[in-house]
């Protein structure tokens, strides 16, 4: 595994990245706060967006180098016309109307109807674009710091974790999520996004490193359903319930959890990254006692990066 010529070290911890979409970017600031105090880890385990950001963070070896490219990105021409905007929050109390609700329900529809009822296809080259844009290809093994890619095999139902390969394959097959992007094959096999297997992927962390385990968890709470309208409202609700009931027995593997309170934050909000990433900033700096304490409460022998 290659290495930069830097006074950073490398701690044998393994962080776990977990999959929110925006709120996802609270993972720039994890980083910038684990470089200040000299964390950095020796393994980056991610899915859906968690990848995408370990991704650029193993090869850029430098979480204010991936805000700026991010940032950059979310200010551009072609993440402007991808109109992920159009995707708003229909139960927004801050609606100057009740028409603006409702309009924004019926966009949000017809969008959502095009995507489960096409293929993908388009969306899935927009995914590829989009990460060509923020990473630079080659083989996940040449990374200056080890990384792992998690996502989901659409036949089997196992979770696949990726290695080595091509990068950006290995990210757009981890966020490649279902109904809206088209499976993405490798070889015979399909994948779709990671955290259909697992949000926060800490078993495929535990089944590549010993190492201490710090897992970022950027869920949303479950919140409080009063305005069941429909049967799929339940539909929808009674499998966000099995899924976190699933991802908080992963989490019981982990030696620290740190959440970020982007509570507020909707998936598609990416130009509130400023806020994402102090919020992980903060989430940090509130608990150094205790990363020092899990990580380096003994000697520890220390890579030179």
């Amino acid at each position: 595994m290659k290495r930069s010529q830097s006074n950073k070290k490398v701690v044998p911890f393994t962080l776990v990245l977990g999959g929110g979409g925006a709120r996802g970017l609270a993972h720039i600031g994890i980083l910038k706060s684990l470089e200040k105090i000299n964390l950095i880890p020796s393994l980056i385990v991610g899915t859906s967006m968690g990848a995408v950001i370990g991704a650029m963070y193993s090869q850029l070896s430098s979480a204010e180098a991936v805000e700026k490219r991010v940032s950059e990105f979310i200010e551009g021409n072609f993440f402007k016309s991808i109109g992920l905007e159009q995707f708003s929050d229909i139960d927004n109390e801050n609606s100057n109307s009740l028409w603006e609700r409702f309009a924004a329900y019926l966009r949000q529809k017809y969008i959502f109807s095009k995507s489960v009822l096409g293929s993908g296809a388009l969306a899935q080259t927009t995914l590829l674009q989009s990460l060509r844009m923020l990473l630079n290809d080659g083989d996940i093994r040449d990374l200056s710091l080890r990384f792992a890619a998690v996502t989901s095999d659409l036949v089997t139902g196992e979770e696949q974790v990726i290695t080595s390969g091509s990068i950006i394959t290995a990210v757009a097959a981890s966020s490649a999520v279902p109904g809206i992007v088209a499976p993405l094959a490798i070889g015979p096999r399909l994948f779709i996004d990671g955290t259909v297997t697992s949000t926060i992927p800490v078993p495929a962390a535990s089944s590549l490193s010993k190492d201490p385990i710090v897992a970022i968890d950027v869920r949303r709470s479950l919140g409080s359903f009063e305005n069941h309208w429909h049967g799929y409202d339940v539909v929808i609700r009674a499998g966000e319930v099995t899924t976190r009931k699933l991802n908080d027995l992963h989490l019981q593997k982990a030696d620290l959890i740190l959440k970020p309170d982007v509570e507020n934050i909707d998936w598609n909000e990416f130009k509130r990254i400023d806020q994402c990433v102090s919020a992980g900033e903060n989430i940090v700096e509130q608990n150094i006692q205790l990363l020092t304490h899990k990580l380096i409460k003994r000697p520890f022998l220390f890579f030179r990066w």
